[in-house]
């Protein structure tokens, strides 16, 4: 603390008033300092709040562009769906068709036709086996021939 030369009506009124003034340029060194430092405290809050808007601001950007992106991705897979779908049905229309068009009318057709190469190779092997052929024995005989073997 400090100390004051005593005069007669009490503290010297220079000394008090250097005294004052020195204390004065303390308090207004503190007022600066503190005033710097709330200062301070606003312009980072500021900030903050800058960033977390931004930050926000992004996010949802993202969500948004994510979503986008999601529901393309969707529309993709039920694009594919869908000819997928449509392949099915023209392969399943074209089986249809082939199956229609190759019925068992058709089926007996062709095992009538069987049947008959089989009895034509039947009787030419008879008609061969009762030629005579000179020279070593070749012929076979029909009764050899299995019944459905030709």
């Amino acid at each position: 603390m400090e100390s004051f030369t005593i005069v007669k009506r009490g503290y010297s009124p220079q000394e008090v008033d250097e005294y004052i003034e020195t204390l004065e340029q303390v308090i207004k060194s503190y007022k600066d300092k503190d005033n710097a430092i709330k200062n301070a405290i606003i312009s980072a809050q500021v900030a903050a709040d800058n960033i977390l808007r931004n930050t926000h601001l992004e996010v949802n950007q993202y969500k948004s562009s994510t979503l986008t992106h999601l529901r393309e991705i969707y529309e993709s897979v039920e694009t594919q769906r869908s000819r997928i779908q449509a392949f099915q049905d023209d392969y399943n229309d074209m089986l249809r068709k082939y199956l229609r068009a190759f019925e068992e009318s058709d089926m007996t057709i062709v095992y009538n036709r069987i049947d008959e190469l089989e009895k034509f190779l039947r009787e030419l092997s008879v008609a061969v086996e009762e030629e005579s052929i000179s020279g070593p024995d070749y012929s076979v005989s029909a009764n050899a021939l299995p019944e459905n073997s030709l």
